[in-house]
């Protein structure tokens, strides 16, 4: 099994073997960019689906800050309950489909995936720093 058949030179033989693992690795490789755009979908998606976990949440927070006559003292924390937990699926799924399009060639197969999550969570991301610049211009 691991000894050479005596009539085959050694060096012929490495050259296989060092071919073979070279598409070994590139394959695995390429295993690894499909997996972390699968990655980045899935964690778009519950970025989205976890809003609707924390509407509720944020509605409590509503009611619990803002008082029925004048302006809230603490108008930051309804925006930060309900963008807490999709912005901890978000920023991952950004991060990962950002390295997937980066990644050669142009024509893999985890591309359509990374592209769709890139914009579902970009546009978690942008819902949330609505009202974190509009906090910002009322200091």
């Amino acid at each position: 099994m691991g000894v050479p058949p005596p009539n085959e030179p050694t060096g012929k033989r490495t050259a296989q073997h060092e071919s073979l693992r070279k598409a070994e690795a590139h394959e695995a490789f390429e295993d690894r960019n499909v997996r972390g755009a699968t990655a980045s979908l899935i964690l778009a998606i519950l970025a989205l689906a976890s809003m609707v976990i924390t509407a509720p949440l944020a509605m409590f927070a509503m009611l619990a800050t803002y008082p029925s006559e004048g302006p809230s003292e603490m108008p930051w924390v309804t925006p930060l309950v309900f963008f807490s937990l999709p912005l901890l699926f978000a920023v991952p799924s950004l991060a990962l489909a950002i390295h997937a399009i980066n990644r050669p060639p142009e024509s893999s197969p985890d591309r359509p995936s990374a592209a769709a999550a890139l914009c579902i969570a970009g546009l978690v991301v942008a819902l949330a720093l609505g009202p974190a610049l509009d906090l910002l211009g009322n200091l």
